[in-house]
């Protein structure tokens, strides 16, 4: 997505790209000295905008940026941006985001984090190996693209080596704070739950685009929040689902490119 001739083009843009709370390289569960694995506290989507805020305002001196822009869990905290820093950005891009997440996904991520603390291995967050692997890569598997792309896809049933070893490569802990942070997100709570104040602070150009065969984020939320913003959508029905930037990466990134460039 990031680099020379790419729609988030490095030699137009100077672009920062900010590793999010308990991703395993910010800080994190997995890597907390002070605080460690279950001892790190619950986070947010919110915590996280606050901390990338902090970065560009206090560390690289920045009061101002040209766009915003995230997928998936990036997205969701660019529906947050926009909200909670209304004037920080001129536009805002959220590629499968969600501005607060649909009963569908508040059941998808608290199984997710049933299937790490049912396996044997979990010990109370204190495990030798990570737990719950198996499963992770199975729940992905089913909810990341769309029965008709695993049906194609996946021939005899069997989850791709590849997504297997996506699942294991993210810490337990890591995994649970951030799903935790998801399962928390609505970015009406700075406006007492009302969605229509939430978007009525919005002062970036917003594009939100949608993946209508979505089964990660589910999009009605997005687009009723983008309803009430008057934002530029784009609604892609892949097969590929949550995904879909790995299927449909010209024709997003050319909504992108001309999106900036407007």
């Amino acid at each position: 997505m990031v680099g020379p001739g790419t729609f988030l083009d490095s030699s137009k843009y100077f672009i920062i790209v900010i590793d999010s709370l308990a991703n395993g390289v910010s800080s994190s569960p997995s890597n907390s000295k002070l605080q460690p694995r279950m001892q790190f506290p619950q986070i947010t989507i919110h915590d996280m905008v606050v901390t990338g805020h902090t970065l560009l305002t206090k560390e690289l001196h920045l009061d101002h940026v040209f766009a915003v822009a995230g997928m998936s869990m990036g997205g969701m905290q660019t529906f947050d941006w926009i909200v909670s820093y209304p004037t920080f950005m001129d536009k805002a891009v959220t590629i499968v985001g969600s501005p607060k997440l649909a009963n569908y996904d508040r059941i998808l991520w608290q199984t997710e984090i049933d299937a790490i603390k049912v396996d044997p291995a979990w010990m109370g967050g204190n495990y030798k190996t990570n737990p719950g692997v198996l499963a992770q890569a199975r729940i992905g598997a089913l909810t990341l693209s769309s029965p008709a792309f695993v049906e194609s896809q996946y021939p005899g049933g069997q989850i791709p080596p590849a997504m297997l070893e996506n699942a294991g490569s993210m810490d337990a802990n890591d995994h649970i704070r951030q799903a935790e942070a998801m399962l928390a997100l609505d970015v009406s709570k700075s406006t007492g739950g009302k969605l229509e104040d939430a978007a009525a602070r919005v002062k970036a150009k917003v594009l939100v685009i949608i993946a209508k065969q979505d089964h990660t984020v589910t999009p009605q939320p997005a687009l009723d929040f983008l309803k009430l913003l008057h934002a530029e959508t784009m609604e892609l029905d892949s097969p590929c689902g949550h995904i879909m930037l790995l299927c449909e990466m010209p024709t997003i990134g050319s909504a992108i490119t001309r999106f900036l460039g407007q």
